[in-house]
């Protein structure tokens, strides 16, 4: 969006009616009635009805200073037009200062995470196991489309993302709102690139007189946690010469622990309490696959520390047993059915259900008139956040090493094996420790830093005036990531490597006469201290950033007069230019730490764009035609890495009578690759089932004749394989199952040769304010998105099924096969374009403004999305995803709300619902070692993929209510409490498909997590 949209956003107030409604109360504030759900508030004088009031040379005096000024300050949110008399086809819900603090959130992203068109976001504050840039951070996903295709600007300009396509809403804070504008509907030819699902457009205070401080502070009871406190400072003066608005806030987010709540206390919920937990204690460890030597069947099994039980006394383990199950209802309902004190660690207690999040903002934003007809303008903003986080305790464990040449073992001659004592073959053993006292934890400091500038006008020519902006804005994010419960692999090694007991009663590394200087052995069977961890240990640092620098020009204004008013048209030009980078850890990437990492990379591209706009009101008080306008806006972008794209958009409204208004459109949006996208570095993959495999390829790639032929004789330049050919593991072994792990180097990654998404989207709706119901409002529209060329990562089986199964050569150029030996090597799945996404629902509302009564006025109000379809094809050759109403997908999603006023006194009651879903089964059956765990609709049938076991989960209705009383001083009191009954969600299991939670809990992030009390005072001068 262009800086002519920025400046002129000041003087709008949409009047959004019901598609406008952000929340039911959104309407309750207004006291007109509008035949539009997004109008302009300005009508200007047509040259007639100015005519009849004045002579003709003071009419066109008067109408040409007066449509210059008017010109010059109303656009509407999804186009560049700046409006006259003006209705836009694109719903679009506005969220009113007022608004935001009747519903009682502390923050931006908790206001519109609430919206009905949100879907549970790609990542959140409850995202724990994230442990990444990202953590702590607040997203918008916009029709369930995902966080990176929703766009998000501040007055019409972007405000930067990570390199990975995220912006973090939380750098806004509400202190500085003074409207919020959420188009859901795809807008690339207005705004480029990633306005797939639609756009968010905060809208920020201007023309403000005096000072303002507002305080807010709420926690959840009774749990008494996840305090929020924020504080902010606002002042402004608006003259003759210009305005000028500051602004300093501060905001701190407590943190919850998973232990603090049902869902989340134990593995699989308070339903299960016993289930899911973990054969290893918290204060002694365990010897995976002990020598087989040591047990009378000559099997070898795992042993685990008895309480108490001296690590270095083999004879001080027992052997670890399955869990077992109640007979009748399939439960573990108690520690004695499990083997006693062999499962009954919960490490998940040491996990943050949501992670604590401290926000400074300092914002500032100033125009000056140069001259009556010229402004300059000036915005800057800075914001610091601070996030953490918990992931679990850390942990030792053989076999997850990143680097084979330290395989993390307890050497054969460590003073702590117990193996290493007289009377036992000593042997290295595979070893298993959870560490309750160093935990996987993340501090995430990120800073960003913007600055915008400009110069702005109007004149007029003739008959005819034009407006004009030039502008430049750069945005910078720099982000450092330190995090906790990783290991010097090299110190480790040491550290669990030979050992003995030195003269002075100290254990030593090394052997007598050749000691490790400096080193602590490490003892992953007993008693850990300090002094232990703190040898070994490594934090791992990331940091990244990203930079967006911008220099664009806009042009507009009415060009002639047609039958319903005058063409008006916007011309502009943008100078883009985007780079980022991400410094990985350098001992984890170079193989000397436990965790694993992503090779440093930074990449930039640029970009230049041009677009074109006119509104032509075609038609204007005619029977059968109040009003038909026609909006056509087409915008070229050239990108340094892809080429070109070209994106239209068609709006057209239509108002039979003064009642009903139509409105219908239909445009081309796109998604272009971001920085993460081109140039992440290289990192392992997981495994993959060889096509070619005697044994499991054929019942893995459906007994496909042509797979068999192309395996035999080669394809697209790869060699084939002799008959019988088997997979093997990194020792040479032929594989035991599909989905071999450990087989070879595949690296997932970032490609230069990716292409943008392209998308096409349509509304259409109406908009009926009867005449003889006063104060009500009612919308509907019908939506619908389709989403090609998807971005995304596919599996490592998915590039052979494309090589093999269904013959693309460019997959079969993605590996290669070992010379010698056939064995599939260097497989590189990188990111690549695949696949398609189509969604097609409902919006609803409406608004009414009861009469004022003398016990005061009531408004009522609803909005709501109905999902219809949700499908998803993930890559060629896959089966189709049929995802609506399924796995968090909700049918339904809404609010009602009534408020009330009567003099200085206020109340808001709201019901948010989530409709019932299907989601799937913890186990699904048939397995009846598992009854307890229902499985409600076991024959489901989806196609594409024939029977998918699911259940059907309730659905859920969280209610808000708060009370307001506004001082004779200028002050006001809200007192308000948000999920007023406690109420909880639904336990969702199955797992992978609760979103924002990187499935860590049978929880939804969209769910509350409690009765959250709050009170807010505000204070104006």
């Amino acid at each position: 969006m262009t800086a002519s949209i920025d400046k002129s956003l000041m003087a709008m107030q949409v009047a959004c009616a019901v598609g406008g409604l952000a929340f039911a109360s959104v309407a309750m504030a207004q006291t007109e009635t509008s035949p539009s759900a997004v109008t302009t508030a300005v009508k200007v004088p047509t040259k007639k009805a100015t005519a009849q009031k004045k002579s003709a040379k003071d009419a066109a005096t008067s109408e040409a200073q007066d449509k210059a000024v008017k010109l010059q300050e109303v656009t509407v949110t999804g186009s560049n037009i700046r409006g006259v008399d003006m209705e836009t086809a694109l719903p679009t819900i506005t969220i009113t200062r007022e608004e935001i603090q009747r519903q009682g959130f502390a923050t931006v992203a908790q206001l519109l995470q609430n919206i009905s068109s949100a879907a549970t976001p790609d990542l959140s504050r409850a995202d724990a196991g994230s442990l990444g840039p990202n953590q702590g951070g607040s997203f918008i996903d916009l029709r369930g489309l995902g966080a990176p295709r929703t766009l998000v600007l501040v007055n019409g300009e972007r405000i930067g993302a990570t390199h990975g396509g995220y912006t973090d809403v939380s750098v806004i804070p509400t202190s500085i709102v003074d409207h919020i504008d959420v188009l859901a509907n795809g807008a690339s030819a207005v705004y480029g690139s990633d306005a797939v699902a639609g756009v968010i457009n905060i809208v920020t205070l201007k023309n403000f007189n005096g000072a303002e401080i507002d305080t807010y502070d709420g926690q959840y009871m009774p749990h008494e946690d996840g305090r929020q406190q924020q504080y902010s400072v606002t002042a402004g003066k608006t003259g003759d010469k210009g305005s000028v608005v500051f602004s300093a806030s501060y905001q701190n987010s407590g943190l919850v622990w998973a232990g603090n709540r049902p869902w989340s206390a134990y593995p699989y919920t308070n339903n299960h309490p016993y289930f899911g937990l973990s054969y290893v204690p918290p204060d002694g460890g365990v010897i995976s696959g002990a020598p087989a030597s040591l047990f009378p069947d000559g099997k070898s099994h795992t042993l685990v520390l008895e309480p108490g039980g001296d690590s270095r006394n083999i004879a001080d383990y027992y052997r670890v047993t399955p869990q077992t199950f109640d007979p009748v209802t399939g439960f573990i309902d108690s520690p004695a059915n499990e083997g006693g004190y062999m499962y009954n660690h919960n490490s998940g207690e040491q996990t943050t259900l949501l992670s604590p999040n401290k926000t400074k903002n300092l914002y500032l934003d100033g125009t000056y008139h140069l001259t009556d007809n010229i402004n300059a303008h000036i915005n800057l903003g800075y914001n610091q956040s601070i996030n953490g986080g918990v992931g679990s305790p850390s942990a030792i464990y053989s076999g997850f090493s990143p680097n084979p040449d330290y395989p993390i073992t307890l050497d054969a001659h460590s003073y702590y094996n117990p193996l290493n004592v007289p009377g036992q073959t000593p042997a290295t053993l595979r070893i298993n420790r959870f560490l309750p006292e160093y935990l996987y934890s993340n501090d995430n400091s990120s800073k960003n830093y913007r600055y915008s500038f400009g110069l702005d006008g109007h004149f007029g020519v003739g008959d005819h005036e034009f407006n004009w902006d030039v502008y430049t804005y750069d945005s910078k994010i720099r982000d450092v990531d330190i995090r906790n419960g990783y290991f010097n692999l090299i110190k480790l090694t040491q550290a669990l490597g030979p050992s003995f007991m030195g003269a002075n009663g100290v254990v030593q590394c090394g052997t007598p006469g050749n000691v490790i200087a400096g080193c602590v052995p490490f003892d992953p069977l007993g008693k850990v201290t300090q002094q232990m961890i703190d040898y070994s240990r490594i934090n791992y640092e990331e940091r990244t950033g990203y930079d967006e620098k911008v220099a664009a020009a806009d042009f507009g204004g009415n060009i002639v007069e047609l039958p319903g008013g005058d063409l008006t048209f916007a011309v502009g030009v943008q100078h883009r230019s985007e780079a980022g980078f991400d410094d990985t850890d350098p001992a984890a990437y170079s193989g000397y730490s436990s965790a694993y990492a992503v090779a440093p990379n930074q990449g930039s591209f640029d970009l230049n764009e041009g677009y074109v706009e006119f509104y032509a009101p075609l038609l204007k008080d005619l029977p059968g035609a109040q009003s038909l306008a026609l909006d056509v806006a087409r915008r070229w972008s050239h990108y340094s890495n892809f080429g070109g794209t070209q994106n239209n958009a068609f709006k057209l409204t239509w108002k039979p009578f003064d009642d009903l208004l139509f409105r219908a459109s239909y445009s081309t949006s796109f998604r272009a690759p971001t920085i993460n996208d081109l140039y992440q570095g290289l990192y392992l993959a997981g495994g993959f089932t060889d096509p070619c495999d005697s044994v499991y390829g054929p019942s893995q790639y459906g007994y496909s004749a042509a797979v068999a032929k192309r395996c035999s004789s080669g394809t697209a330049g790869l060699p084939g394989v002799p008959a019988g050919f088997r997979q093997t593991d990194a020792n040479g072994v032929p594989v035991t199952g599909a989905e071999a792990y450990g087989v070879t180097n595949s690296y997932n990654g970032g490609n230069t040769n990716l292409k943008p998404e392209t998308s096409y989207n349509g509304d259409v709706g109406l908009v009926y304010s009867p005449s003889w119901v006063p104060g009500f409002t009612a919308t509907a529209d019908w939506w619908t998105y389709n989403i090609r060329n998807l971005i995304t990562g596919i599996s490592n089986d998915q590039v052979l099924a494309d090589c093999y199964q269904f013959g693309i050569t460019s997959a079969c150029g993605q590996f290669q096969r070992q010379a010698g030996t056939g064995q599939i090597i260097n497989l590189m799945n990188l990111e690549t374009n695949a696949g398609w996404e189509k969604e097609r629902g409902w919006d609803f509302g409406f608004k009414y403004v009861l009469p004022k009564y003398s016990f005061g006025q009531f408004t009522l109000g609803m909005q709501s999305t109905y999902l219809s379809s949700f499908n998803l094809l993930p890559a060629q050759g896959a089966a189709i995803n049929y995802d609506a109403g399924l796995y968090s997908s909700w049918r339904v999603r809404g609010s009602l709300t009534l408020g009330w006023t009567l003099g200085n006194f206020g109340a808001n009651w709201t019901m948010r619902y989530y409709s019932p879903f299907e989601g799937g089964c913890a186990y699904p059956p048939p397995d009846s070692a598992h009854p307890g765990f229902a499985c409600t609709l076991p024959d489901h049938y989806a196609p594409g993929s024939g029977v998918q076991p699911l259940t059907q989960y309730p659905s859920a209705t969280f209610n808000d209510l708060q009370v307001h009383w506004n001082a004779p001083w200028k002050a006001t009191f809200s007192l308000g409490v948000n999920n007023i009954f406690n109420h909880v969600g639904p336990y969702i299991y199955g797992g992978g498909f609760n979103g924002g939670t990187d499935s860590y809990f049978d929880y939804s992030a969209s769910y509350d997590i409690g009765r959250y009390v709050y009170m807010q005072y505000q204070q104006k001068f």
